[in-house]
């Protein structure tokens, strides 16, 4: 095992990669549960790849990343999810456009726990009626969204923003989809996404490091899974515009849904990945968090029904910078004050100094929760290639002037807005 230790916080992370190729993580750090993930690198937006070597790339429909996370939990002789319970922990899974996560958090019987999850994830079990039965369940989950506003508009905006890109499709897929997935599909995608190779294993608590590498070698010593495998994903041109720059979508709702989001190119300066999203993320606190101006201006105004949320999101060379709001009666006013919010470059340093001790106090205290850890290890490793273990220092050194050099310089013409509204008599 590699120790590396993440700078001024105290916190040593053990590393290392299996024979199969498994990233494992191990951190203690003295709390009452520990929390344990599994994830492979397998989202919603990934449905064109191959193995190296082959000539054909696999296609699957939108949503099987999710359907495969469903099926996980479904064993012929055993309840993962019960295990769980019986042994006082919590058990569950997610599924984002990225990666897939299976994870518990518990106290007692840990080996136990730890063996389920990974029972839970290395034995598939799927057959033509237990896929059959599994489809009703994900299409009355997608019904639900199909139903809810912010689903509506946020669905349509990614088809509104995406040429190319599978990101376009959201990660439970359309009805269509769904019931088109079968159990070959799921068999693809588990035998492709599946191997240890591709996924990344981290586990924080109060754990014994030593007796917990040696619990997770016994167990993948008895297991053949093959050789690594190297997968390649189809690369998909994306031009910078959006498809759409306008959409107003009708249904008898008694206000009005805006959702506008930017496609951004990101930027090629700081060349450090990490402080390049650091300072695109600080914009949306300085302008539309808690602290900013706008906070007051929503809460004071009689026609916005909601404080605006925010988020982006690195998608291939892009950011995608999303703002939805509910509104009494003028979307016009919304759209307005968000964008001009958001083009405003006149930035306060004594706001942007208090975010950035607000950012390096949020650190902290995030390293202070099992589950936090686990996170922050599985993002960097993905997106970094590796644990960022100077990360506070990276913060520290967040500076006004390069904040504000950077903002200027990014290009916020690629918009799209959806309205929801009733429509008119």
């Amino acid at each position: 095992m590699n120790k590396v230790t993440i700078e001024k916080l105290d916190v040593d992370v053990y590393e290392e990669v299996l024979e199969n190729g498994l990233k494992v993580f191990l951190c203690k750090i003295p709390r009452y549960s520990i929390h344990a993930r599994l994830t492979s690198l397998f989202g919603g937006s990934i449905l064109e790849f191959k193995l190296k070597g082959e000539k054909k790339y696999h296609k699957v429909p939108a949503g099987v990343a999710h359907f495969l996370e469903h099926k996980l939990f479904d064993k012929k002789d055993f309840d993962p999810l019960k295990i769980y319970e019986n042994n006082g922990a919590s058990g569950n899974a997610f599924t984002n456009e990225f990666i897939t996560s299976y994870h518990f958090t518990g106290t007692d019987e840990f080996y136990d726990n730890l063996n389920t999850l990974f029972r839970c994830v290395h034995e598939p079990y799927f057959t033509d009626e237990n896929v059959l039965k599994e489809k009703g369940i994900i299409s009355q989950e997608k019904k639900e969204d199909m139903d809810s506003n912010y689903f509506i508009v946020y669905d349509r905006s990614l088809i509104n923003v995406f040429h190319n890109l599978d990101f376009k499709n959201t990660v439970l897929g359309s009805l269509e989809d769904i019931q088109s997935i079968s159990k070959e599909d799921l068999y693809t995608c588990y035998n492709t996404f599946y191997h240890p190779s591709n996924m990344i294993l981290t586990i924080c608590g109060d754990i014994d490091i030593d007796e917990t590498m040696k619990f997770i070698k016994d167990y993948y010593s008895k297991k053949d899974f093959g050789p690594s495998k190297e997968i390649v994903i189809k690369k998909k041109e994306e031009p910078e515009s959006v498809v759409v720059e306008r959409d107003v979508i009708n249904k008898d709702i008694q206000n009005k849904e805006v959702f506008i989001t930017y496609k951004v190119k990101i930027p090629n300066k700081p060349d450090d990945k990490y402080l390049n999203k650091v300072y695109f993320s600080m914009l949306l606190d300085m302008r539309f968090s808690g602290l900013s101006e706008l906070a007051d201006i929503t809460n004071t105004n009689s026609n916005f029904l909601s404080g605006i949320s925010s988020r982006v999101i690195p998608v291939d060379d892009y950011y995608i910078l999303s703002f939805g709001v509910t509104v009494k009666d003028d979307t016009e006013e919304a759209i307005k004050i968000i964008e001009d919010a958001l083009l405003d470059f006149d930035f306060d340093s004594k706001r942007f100094n208090m975010i950035k001790k607000l950012i390096l106090n949020s650190l902290i205290l995030s390293f202070e929760s099992p589950y936090e850890v686990c996170s922050t290890i599985t993002n960097q490793v993905r997106l970094y290639g590796g644990i960022v273990t100077d990360i506070r220092s990276k913060l520290k050194s967040l500076d006004f002037d390069t904040f504000v050099n950077y903002i200027k310089h990014i290009d916020f013409s690629n918009r799209s807005v959806v309205i929801l509204e009733k429509k008119a008599n």
